[in-house]
């Protein structure tokens, strides 16, 4: 290990040691890099995995890492995408819609079509999750909380790794990376394929990944890094079906056609981070991003095809630094985000809404101009009493150019602040009591302005707005965490508001030709009220456990909606006749959030070179519709990871997935608006009955 690596990882531990012992104080929050853990005087509720979790979870998706953590949920979308909610938010959404969730990798905030979220399993280094609104570090749709990765970092000693799995439905995967240490830099390379037939039909997966990192020490004190990654993907997404008769006799999907089919997508991200500490209690960082996502895929129930691209550009920039009782942050976070979306009927498929087939649909761009200022203070009143302050300001500008017509172009643009403000108590050298108010917000996307205006344009008299109120969220929690004896814990209780929730009058998913019931408005208003508990034992024992349970009542504190009280007589992809009646829902349960949510797994090392892990995953029933008419049954399911280490190079790994083979469904939705087709119009994922994977792991 060269001189600078070793200063630098001195500095470190040195500044961990004083932030554990109350001594100078720490900002604990970044959205570049975490310098420090400081939970001690964290004021919210967090959760971290690291590296060496992740390699021993050997995850098939990114739900098997976070399942482990109270709050959080996630839904599989495809073979090799997943959304991702916290604490009830936007869970009554289950197509296209962003969860609510802000994500950022590598500094880089990621807004991947459809809300979902792609990242290549095999490099990541951590994941931190900050549950409850985020807004005051985040900005825009961190309404719920964010979700921080972090991918693997050139360290300074060289070593190599190459690792294969093979398993159920085809499934393959191999990955090779080396670290390779230099006098004054460092370099991370690694290349992975995963490829799967998946259970359901054309639930497939090929995706292939080269990303590398480069460190250069300037000095003794900075040093600045240059990352790219590369990844092909291509994907299918037929992994549900229609009514609970098609669940049972066609569980795989195989006759249905599914909303969004094949994808065919690039993914390019670069950036570049320079970071120097100052002085052993300051640090600046910067840190320049490009992001681009082209995707090609059927949608329509095949009858469309889509080209999106999404180019995302920035510049980010934070000064820390810290006194004996004071700490501050001061950022910046400027973005340049473009879409350019086209779609056309296909050649052979029906034409949608009457039109040929091979018509354009749509051919439309959007920009958004971000220029935020943020800021963090911390204050440590009394040796025992920690105070935290955040503030952010934005300013976001939209732009929607329609090709084909210039009357749906729209300009919003948005002011507004957020902020968290949070105590964190020492009750004992091993114990911390901390509470906290946090704010996030959502601006209306620009496709919903622009879709009222072109109504409002065509019939001044609509009722519907022409601006809508921006949704925001506060989040109020109050936790406990420390440890005792061989435990250590993390137990909180929190409300969530979420004003001005919007959404389509008649229901999200209606196609309406009455424009008073098919476009946007402030539509309600929701709150989610529980309690999370995280439980984790001593590692090296013969016998240790994880646990995390969820306690979760998600409602409609105030919801108008439109139902359509009869059958359509037209047929799908014509415009609808039903009439239509409204209804009050403010009461209901907020669809697909179960009450109670448990997630235990215990290691089991019946010789020192031999783990066993059996995970139980618990689910309680949960309503699939916002009108709570369908009440749909919970599940529990087992899955058990072994994990045999030869020697210290070679490692060999096995999951048996659902291994009681239950017979469950995933997911349930049913349309609230189509109240005469609730049956038929019923979404289910059936899950896969017990599968089995294999691998191994070489270092050298």
């Amino acid at each position: 290990m060269n001189k600078k690596i070793c200063i630098s990882a001195i500095c470190a531990i040195a500044l961990n040691v004083s932030a554990s012992d109350l001594g100078t104080v720490q900002v604990e929050s970044s959205t570049i890099d975490g310098k420090v853990d400081t939970q001690k005087t964290e004021v919210s509720s967090t959760a971290l995995i690291t590296g060496e979790e992740v390699e021993k979870i050997n995850p098939k998706t990114i739900a098997d890492l976070l399942n482990g953590i109270p709050g959080v949920n996630v839904s599989n979308v495809g073979t090799d995408a997943a959304k991702i909610h916290i604490r009830g938010i936007d869970e009554q959404m289950y197509m296209g819609e962003k969860p609510g969730v802000a994500i950022i990798i590598d500094g880089v905030p990621v807004q991947e079509t459809s809300g979902k979220i792609n990242v290549d399993l095999d490099n990541i280094e951590s994941i931190k999750v900050i549950k409850g609104g985020a807004s005051y570090l985040y900005g825009n749709d961190a309404i719920a909380g964010a979700v921080i990765i972090t991918t693997k970092k050139p360290k300074g000693k060289s070593a190599s790794k190459v690792e294969g799995e093979i398993g159920s439905f085809n499934s393959k995967r191999f990955s090779a990376s080396t670290n390779q240490s230099f006098e004054n830099s460092a370099l991370q390379v690694q290349g992975s394929y995963r490829s799967s037939d998946g259970y359901w039909d054309d639930a497939y997966v090929l995706v292939k990944s080269l990303n590398g990192k480069y460190t250069y020490y300037i000095n003794e004190s900075s040093d600045i890094t240059f990352g790219l990654d590369r990844t092909e993907r291509r994907t299918g997404d037929g992994n549900s079906v229609s009514g609970t008769i098609a669940a049972k006799e066609d569980p795989t999907s195989e006759n249905e056609q599914s909303y969004s089919a094949y994808y065919d997508t690039s993914l390019t991200k670069g950036f570049v981070t320079y970071s120097n500490d100052i002085d052993e209690d300051s640090n600046l960082m910067f840190t320049m991003h490009k992001y681009k996502d082209d995707k090609k895929y059927e949608s329509a129930r095949g009858v469309t095809t889509k080209n999106e691209i999404w180019d995302q550009n920035g510049a980010k920039g934070e000064y820390r630094t810290s006194f004996d009782a004071f700490a501050m942050m001061a950022g910046f976070d400027i973005q340049s985000n473009k879409t350019d979306e086209l779609s056309h009927d296909t050649a052979d498929g029906v034409a949608p809404r009457g039109g040929a087939d091979g018509d354009l649909l749509s051919d439309y761009a959007t920009d958004e101009l971000i220029n935020a200022l943020y800021t963090e203070l911390i204050f440590r009143a009394t040796d025992n009493l920690t105070t935290t302050f955040n503030v952010r300001y934005d300013n976001i500008k939209h732009k929607y150019v329609d090709n084909t017509d210039t009357t749906k172009d729209v300009t919003p643009s948005y002011d507004v602040g957020s902020y968290r403000a949070g105590v964190n108590y020492t009750l004992t050298p091993s114990s911390a009591l901390y509470a906290s108010v946090s704010t996030g917000f959502r601006t209306p996307t620009v496709t919903q302005i622009s879709r009222n205006a072109e109504a409002l344009k065509v019939d001044p008299t609509l009722d519907i707005p022409a601006e809508m109120d921006i949704e925001t969220t506060y989040n109020y929690e109050l936790g406990l965490r420390g440890k005792y004896e061989d435990l250590t814990y993390n137990a909180s209780v929190f409300q969530l508001d979420r004003q001005n929730y919007i959404g389509v009058i008649a229901g999200s998913y209606i196609t309406s030709d009455d424009p008073d019931e098919s476009n946007y408005d402030n539509v309600g208003d929701m709150r989610s009220r529980g309690f999370e508990l995280a439980v984790g034992s001593k590692k090296d024992e013969m016998v240790s456990f994880d646990l995390a349970y969820t306690y979760l009542d998600a409602k409609f504190t105030s919801y108008s909606l439109s139902q359509q009280m009869t059958v359509d007589p037209d047929g799908p992809y014509r415009p609808l006749t039903a009439t239509y009646q409204r209804v009050d829902l403010s009461g209901n349960q907020v669809p697909r959030t179960s009450k109670h949510t448990l997630n235990l797994r215990v290691d089991y090392r019946p010789i020192q070179k031999l783990t066993l892990t059996p995970e139980l995953i618990v689910k309680s029933d949960y309503y699939a519709d916002e009108v709570n008419a369908h009440k749909e049954s919970g599940y529990e399911v087992v899955n058990l990871r072994a994990e045999y280490r030869y020697n210290e190079s070679l490692e060999i790994f096995a999951k048996i997935d659902n291994v009681l083979n239950r017979n469950y469904y995933e997911f349930v939705n049913i349309n609230s608006s189509a109240l005469a087709t609730m049956e038929d119009d019923a979404t289910i994922r059936v899950a896969a009955p017990t599968s089995y994977y294999a691998g191994l792991r070489y270092r050298f």
